[in-house]
């Protein structure tokens, strides 16, 4: 699923998530240089029109938007929301704010967030997992990054500026407040929703302006939302050992002799799979994402659970310990709402000295609430040991990613079958069947995020999902694209391929082989362990075949992936053995198409001739899907990269092929041997 770099800093700055979507790294970028061109731009990608993020300038106005101006159709999933801002500016008046700001988080800063906590999609009618939107008086603005360029241009209503985070001119949510508002203006918004880091970042390029921050407790959205959806009150559920692989205890161990490292007493945690991944439970609080709400305070003879009381059962009791308390080991459970009085009542506890907490992704409240004295700012300890899976989970990764392959090429075997035959399918459709096919395989939860069925000129749509506005058949003239995954009990998958029912074009047999090259060239990488390098120092060689004939894509080549937790995990700063995370590059034309390829990686120790600095480290293929053969160029590939692709389609063939014919599922083998030739090196 295409991801923007970073997730764990991706609220470093006042408005946006870092993008880096060209690194330089010299070593690579020389690499690069030393290997050439190759010549100019293939004719036929002649016609492909300039996108607009390649313009030096841009300016913001509502004549930009799409399908604007008299008599043009509107989008069919664009969204009239005059109203609701009309009734927010209401609320602005009532409480003495000349603008607010409604972000995409939720109290706990998730990518994803409930139903109840999607009020920039309330306000905005715009529906991406990131965005930040400004209202005044007199405008109203919506900041999308690169992957929602298109989606939110079709979702807005034309009243609303579309900033298009990272083009050049295009001013920060912060700074375009400085140049709208007067001097002595008051912007609100809800501190529990904004990160400290986030916060003090507006209020410091505010007061530039002489205009103020207020943190305004009630949230006015929630006030003018009035059939807003109740939160989810499906309790929290344990996972077993044999899928945790180790217990909550000698997690909460680990973490406090980490703690003792670091010189701090105390550890906030309020990242939702952080607090699951610790107690080793899991909960159905956020679609897609299996964790409950609640927060952890954590000491060397303390640990307390904040968490709503529905969330708590005599089992998960029973897991914690909570009745019988006489030790370190054991989780005392609190009211959800009681932990800023608890934060604050900090100020007077003799045996705590420090709090350890990280502002870029706790809330500004809750990092107000703990005494400024005390407040120590790092990274969570958890990061580390959650990105890093143990045996047990490395296992039921590699299970679930098996599980997964079998369900996903069943369902391609089928859908090429019945489209070639003419049956009708549409997007709606083939995403519905591609997740009864998973449910069929063993320890299937739910998916690990709504499925990106994507047909012809949706498909250049990034994060598109179908809807009943937009839905449209598959046939044999253009390409599929299906971003897809689930959560298993063992393990979280994420898979994309890009399939041609007919017969590609010229231009998109070479736009997807080029994609194929740079997915297996990553996931080829051998490097030194314990070298600092880091995703972007490698991104390059996902990024150089379409870099070669001047072409490239404006989203992330990799995020991390949890083991039954969010498919979109933070990365660490340097690759460890035991990580798992995505390998996945595109190419997309506005309108017509667009082509993804997605492996899901793990992290091992490779296996050298020469160790001059020590053991090395490369990645290992958890995804076993086939590619499509009628869209590769084998005349584009290298020796090398051929060889790689015949290798990974053995253990195609062999690994999934054995449990497919385990399962029964005769036709889906005699598929998966179609799409597993060997080719001509």
């Amino acid at each position: 699923m295409a991801y923007l770099y970073y997730v764990a800093w991706r609220r470093t700055t006042s408005a946006t998530i870092m993008e880096t979507l060209i690194p330089t790294s010299a070593l690579f970028l020389l690499l690069l240089l030393a290997h050439g061109t190759e010549g100019n731009v293939p004719r036929q990608f002649d016609s492909l029109p300039v996108p607009a993020h390649l313009t030096t300038t841009y300016d913001i106005s509502l004549d930009d938007r799409y399908n604007c101006t008299a008599g043009d159709g509107q989008p069919p999933n664009r969204v009239d929301t005059t109203e609701r801002v009309a009734r927010l500016r209401q609320e602005m008046a009532n409480y003495g704010l000349d603008a607010y700001l409604i972000l995409t988080d939720d109290e706990h800063q998730n990518e994803f967030v409930s139903p109840a906590d999607m009020r920039l999609h309330y306000v905005s009618g715009f529906s991406g997992s990131w965005g930040v939107v400004a209202v005044t008086m007199e405008q109203q603005a919506l900041w999308a990054d690169s992957r929602y360029f298109l989606q939110a241009d079709n979702q807005l209503d034309c009243h609303w500026l579309l900033m298009k985070t990272g083009l050049a001119g295009v001013p920060l949510p912060a700074a375009w407040l400085g140049e709208v508002l007067q001097a002595g203006a008051r912007v609100g918004s809800d501190p529990m929703i904004m990160t400290a880091t986030n916060w003090m970042s507006y209020a410091t390029t505010l007061s530039e302006s002489g205009i103020q921050m207020v943190p305004e407790s009630t949230n006015l959205v929630d006030i003018i939302w009035t059939d807003r959806p109740p939160h989810s009150a499906d309790p929290a559920f344990v996972l077993p050992l044999q899928f945790a692989g180790v217990s909550w205890q000698d997690k909460v161990e680990q973490v406090r002799t980490e703690m003792l490292s670091r010189g701090t007493s105390m550890v906030m945690l309020s990242a939702l799979d952080e607090v699951a991944w610790l107690l080793n439970l899991r909960g159905n609080d956020i679609p897609y994402n299996p964790v409950f709400r609640g927060y952890i305070i954590l000491g060397q003879e303390q640990l307390q659970l904040f968490t709503p009381s529905e969330k708590v059962t005599p089992q998960v009791e029973d897991h914690l310990n909570t009745q019988h308390c006489t030790s370190g080991l054991c989780v005392k459970i609190l009211d959800y709402q009681a932990i800023e009085d608890s934060l604050k009542a900090l100020e007077d506890d003799p045996f705590v000295s420090s709090v350890l907490i990280n502002p870029s992704t706790l809330s500004y409240a809750l990092y107000s609430a703990i005494p400024v004295t005390k407040r120590v700012a790092g990274p969570s300890p958890i990061l580390g040991m959650k990105a890093t899976k143990n045996p047990v989970e490395i296992k039921g990764m590699r299970n679930a990613h098996l599980k997964d392959a079998v369900a996903l090429c069943d369902f391609l075997a089928l859908l090429e079958r019945e489209v070639t035959m003419g049956v009708y399918w549409d997007e709606l459709s083939a995403a519905t069947k591609s997740e009864e096919f998973r449910r069929q395989q063993q320890n299937y939860v739910q998916l690990s995020f709504a499925t990106i069925s994507a047909f012809g000129p949706n498909g250049a749509i990034i994060h598109y999902q179908p809807s009943s506005e937009t839905n449209i058949p598959l046939d044999t003239s253009s390409l599929y694209l299906i971003d897809s995954g689930a959560q298993f009990l063992d393990g979280t998958t994420d898979v994309t391929r890009t399939v041609h029912f007919g017969s590609p074009t010229l231009q998109q047999v070479e736009a997807y082989t080029r994609v194929l090259q740079g997915q297996l060239d990553f996931a080829d990488v051998v490097f030194p362990a314990n070298s600092g390098i880091s995703l972007t120092d490698i991104e390059i060689l996902a990024r150089k075949p379409l870099y070669q004939v001047g072409l490239n894509y404006l989203h992330g080549t990799s995020h991390g992936v949890g083991m039954f937790l969010y498919v979109h995990e933070s990365t660490l700063p340097a690759f460890g053995v035991g990580e798992f995370l995505s390998d996945e590059p595109g190419f997309y034309v506005d309108g017509e198409y667009g082509i993804r390829l997605e492996n899901v990686v793990e992290v091992v120790e490779a296996i050298t001739p020469y160790n001059f600095s020590g053991p090395s480290l490369s990645f290992w293929e958890t995804t076993l899907v086939p590619y499509e053969p009628k869209l590769i160029n084998t005349t584009l590939l290298t020796r090398h990269q051929c060889d790689v692709l015949n290798r990974y389609h053995t253990r195609v063939k062999e690994e999934v092929g054995a449990e497919m014919l385990t399962q029964g599922l005769q036709e889906a083998y005699t598929w998966l041997l179609s799409k597993t030739n060997p080719i001509s090196c």
